[in-house]
């Protein structure tokens, strides 16, 4: 073998030390099976998730925008080694990395709800009115993927449909008919990512970003 050194700061060694990884998987599968290992230190570590086979082309996407979209909003770095996903950052990092992917495939289940959304500091929430969810949504999702590149967030639409017995539990008060998008980033990418839905809003229903 070749020894390959890598110089720079800690993060940008890591990213591309997976970088290289992943290509040299691509061409000889299994190689680095065994020299992927956790490092659960809270400045910098490193979490591993193991997908199935069609698990691993979603968590892609298209062009790799998936992985993208979850390393740019949660800051953390994503590299998929083989069949294995690498999230490597500080700890807060990894574990907004690891709620989103989470997240992510709980949608080929059905609709997701994320409780507790009111207290999180990475998301935003904007109530887009039903009939105008497709206008913001664009065919085959288009228009949040164009947002979610440009803004470096993630953003899906949560389930509005609670039990009357969790709302009693929760005492959460219930919706008012309008879809809940949530936002999933930094403070800058929420903030472009929401008022670029709310221009949407304008151009459909004129006056309702606008109101008060």
């Amino acid at each position: 073998t070749e020894t390959l050194a890598v110089f720079g700061p800690q993060r940008g060694r890591r990213g591309a030390e997976l970088k290289v990884m992943a290509a040299v998987e691509t061409k000889a599968p299994g190689y680095f099976n065994d020299r992927l290992r956790e490092d659960d230190d809270d400045e910098f570590g490193t979490k591993t998730i193991v997908l199935k086979p069609d698990e691993l082309s979603y968590a892609l996407g298209k062009k790799g925008m998936t992985r993208k979209k979850l390393a740019k909003s949660s800051g953390c770095i994503v590299e998929y080694v083989g069949y294995t996903v690498c999230l490597s950052g500080s700890k807060d990092e990894r574990t907004r990395a690891n709620e989103y992917l989470g997240w992510l495939f709980d949608q080929l289940k059905g609709p997701v709800y994320v409780d507790g959304w009111e207290e999180r500091e990475d998301c935003t929430c904007v109530d887009i009115p039903q009939d105008c969810v497709g206008y913001v949504t664009g065919a085959r999702r288009a228009t949040l993927g164009k947002i979610e590149e440009e803004w470096g967030t993630l953003m899906f639409f949560m389930s509005t449909q609670m039990r009357a017995q969790e709302r009693a539990q929760s005492g959460r008060r219930d919706f008012d008919g309008s879809e809940k998008l949530i936002i999933f980033g930094d403070k800058r990418g929420r903030r472009g990512a929401e008022l670029k839905c709310m221009s949407a809003l304008e151009t459909k229903r004129p006056g309702y970003s606008t109101r008060g």
